[in-house]
């Protein structure tokens, strides 16, 4: 499918302005020729698609910002600020109108970019809020006293899980401790279950590299978000054309995208991304009217988890969504309920001695052949065995542990021939499982929680390629 010529987009052209002027004149800049771009279609003919391992590689090492980045939020501030006003106007226009000003907490760590650190106590400084920021919620309890004092009506963080780390505190709802509360605003993780009674909303999305991407939507669903064009430079890649070799055809300008369809953001910023690929799936859901700084129809989006990695041992690669279901095959209705599992290679079953050959140059390092020498002697690259961590909730018979691993072994048998060739030629052996404590799940989603930085949820089998 060709992608047509791309409009002349006023917020697009601003976009890109600003990314010459802040990255065009290093050596970043002349490395891709920033300075002699003559438009966008310069911009995807001469810079490539690069997912984050190409771009930490190539664009990361000469990346020379010279003072705070322009991370081109403040153009679609106020379209950020009516959004939150119009969930807000129910619930404190008796207290605005008694002149008390509005509280809003703000629980987010620090960002690596000034500019981009910024950007939410900016908008809520537009809102007319005063702010109390928490950098980190290492001590809960201590965190949950400061904003008692506080009083906030107005909670935001970049994932709802840290509200639910506050109420687990609490030991209920957060209207019990903060009985002004309002409103509840996160980037990520919004469709979870909270014990709040204040109406939790997707508060648009800030990424910790991009800047702004999305703007809050007062459209259904709760969780969905407007892309924000004006503020960054996105282009969305269908998956599906990916695998074909075909990115540099397939990237799609947002106004072309198909309601229904799944796509990969990808984003050049002023705050140093050029096309990158962010790992962040989205899918349409519908379309904004066109405004004045986007004079076209804007994607309305879900955010979608990225699929599940293809996971590499010695001789082939094991589509990760097919580890993920052999993985709930396994249990029986008798078994303890899964809580959660991590699929990954087993570093226990890499070889520790190196082949000869290994000291020569391998050219197929990163193909399926990736184990093997073309010269026929095998080099242990890859692990030859899976390594699954499960946590159960229940109690597990003494052969529970032998019999899941027997059976995601036989499932993985009838799915995949390479699989069961290799394990009939001993090549690959049966999957380690390791039963872990209870709550160990729990205890590192606690964690992660309390970063503040960036989504917490995930699935229950994760599956890992490393």
């Amino acid at each position: 499918m060709s992608d047509p010529r791309p409009l002349r987009a006023p917020g697009r052209e601003r976009c890109l302005e600003r990314l010459v002027d802040q990255l065009g004149g290093g050596e970043l800049g002349r490395t891709f020729g920033l300075r002699r771009l003559g438009g966008l279609p310069d911009l995807r003919a001469q810079v490539p698609l690069l997912d984050a391992r190409a771009h930490a590689a190539r664009v990361d090492p000469l990346l020379d910002l010279d003072g705070p980045a322009d991370a081109g939020a403040a153009a679609e501030r106020d379209e950020v600020v009516r959004v939150w006003r119009t969930w807000l106007s129910e619930h404190v226009r008796s207290s605005m109108s008694e002149g008390t000003p509005l509280r809003a907490g703000l629980l987010q760590a620090r960002r690596a970019d000034p500019a981009v650190d910024a950007i939410a106590e900016d908008d809520l400084a537009a809102l007319g809020a005063e702010v109390l920021r928490l950098h980190a919620l290492e001590d809960p309890a201590h965190a949950l006293e400061r904003l008692v004092a506080f009083e906030p009506g107005l909670l935001v963080s970049p994932s709802a899980a840290a509200f639910a780390c506050l109420e687990e505190h609490a030991r209920g709802p957060l209207e019990r401790r903060l009985p002004g509360l309002r409103l509840l605003l996160a980037s990520f993780d919004v469709r979870l279950r909270l014990r709040a009674r204040a109406e939790l909303h997707s508060a648009g999305w800030i990424d910790p590299r991009a800047g702004r991407l999305g703007l809050p939507s007062p459209h259904p669903p709760a969780r969905g978000f407007t892309l924000a064009l004006a503020s960054a430079i996105v282009e969305l890649l269908p998956p599906g054309d990916d695998r074909r070799g075909s990115e540099e055809a397939a990237a799609l300008w947002p106004e072309h995208a198909i309601v229904g369809e799944r796509y990969e953001l990808v984003v050049s910023s002023g705050t140093g991304c050029l096309r990158l690929r962010t790992g962040e799936f989205v899918r349409v859901v519908g379309f904004d009217p066109p405004t004045a700084l986007v004079p076209f129809p804007r994607p309305r989006v879900v955010r979608l988890p990225a699929p599940d990695p293809a996971v590499p041992l010695a001789g082939l690669s094991l589509p990760g969504a097919e580890l993920a279901a052999s993985v709930r095959a396994a249990f029986r209705p008798e078994d303890p309920a899964l809580v959660a599992a991590t699929v990954r290679p087993d570093p226990q079953s890499v070889a520790d001695d190196a082949s000869p050959a290994e000291s020569r140059p391998n050219h197929f390092v990163d193909t399926e052949l990736g184990s093997a020498d073309v010269s026929g002697i095998r080099q242990p690259l890859r692990a030859t065995g899976l390594h699954v961590q499960v946590e159960v909730q229940g109690v597990a018979r003494a052969d529970f542990r032998a019999r899941l691993g027997r059976s995601i072994d036989d499932d993985l048998l009838r799915r995949s021939p390479a699989y069961a060739h290799l394990r009939a030629q001993r090549q690959l052996r049966p999957p380690r499982i390791e039963l872990v404590p209870h709550g160990a799940f729990k205890e590192a989603w606690d964690q992660a929680a309390r970063r503040l930085d960036h989504k917490v949820a995930g699935p229950v089998v994760r599956v890992l390629s490393s």
